[in-house]
């Protein structure tokens, strides 16, 4: 029987949940019954057992799109920062450096991370629509433009229509900014990158999320 019990959990991926702490335990009950500002402090107390590196990367993540959703955007780009000092070549957390970087309107920093992100992961054509804001943001209109038709080329090659369709409204609404001052897109980049961040959560992210058997 334990011999079976083994090989059931080497076969099948999943198959026996990985233990969790009780630290754990409180940051996952908070986030899942959407107490985003108290899980804030139990990812950090969690972080601070010092995790195994797949489950700190998405402690630290967590808690940084918990940081976003309440408005802390400073301490969110901190927090992501510190993450990727130590884990640079990591893809999600490249990705939340990111996207934490454009919350912030840091863009050179953003587009750095971004460029880091398609790199680890040419196919992911969100990565790519991250990286044309962070390029419109630092006022780089034609190299985002430039961007932003690799993502949708890459997305109708993939059959996502409504990203495809996104991606083409953006384009457009990109060049009719031109006659503008900057700062007239300001709003609208700002909602197009909490897109971003949202859809990297809900989507990019949850694909490592659910590696982690949770």
């Amino acid at each position: 029987m334990t011999f079976l019990i083994l090989w059931l959990a080497a076969a099948v991926p999943g198959a026996v949940a990985a233990p969790q702490s009780p630290e754990l335990q409180e940051a996952l009950t908070l986030d899942r019954d959407e107490f985003v500002a108290e899980s804030i402090a139990a990812w950090q107390k969690y972080i601070e057992t010092s995790p195994p590196k797949n489950m700190h990367i998405y402690a630290g993540v967590k808690m940084c799109i918990a940081y976003a959703k309440t408005g802390r955007f400073l301490e969110a780009m901190k927090a992501a920062q510190a993450l990727a000092d130590k884990y640079p070549n990591h893809y999600d957390v490249q990705f939340n450096l990111a996207n934490m970087m454009s919350a912030v309107q840091r863009f050179d920093q953003a587009v750095a991370a971004f460029h880091k992100v398609v790199e680890m992961r040419p196919q992911e054509g969100l990565g790519h629509v991250g990286l044309g804001l962070a390029l419109f943001g630092n006022g780089k209109t034609d190299e985002a433009v430039k961007r932003l038709r690799q993502a949708r080329a890459l997305f109708k090659e993939q059959k996502n229509i409504s990203w495809y369709q996104n991606v083409r409204i953006m384009i457009g609404q990109m060049k009719s900014f031109a006659p503008y001052p900057p700062d007239f897109s300001n709003l609208w980049l700002t909602n197009n990158i909490r897109t971003i961040r949202d859809t990297y959560e809900t989507g990019v992210f949850r694909q490592y999320e659910e590696t982690l058997n949770l």
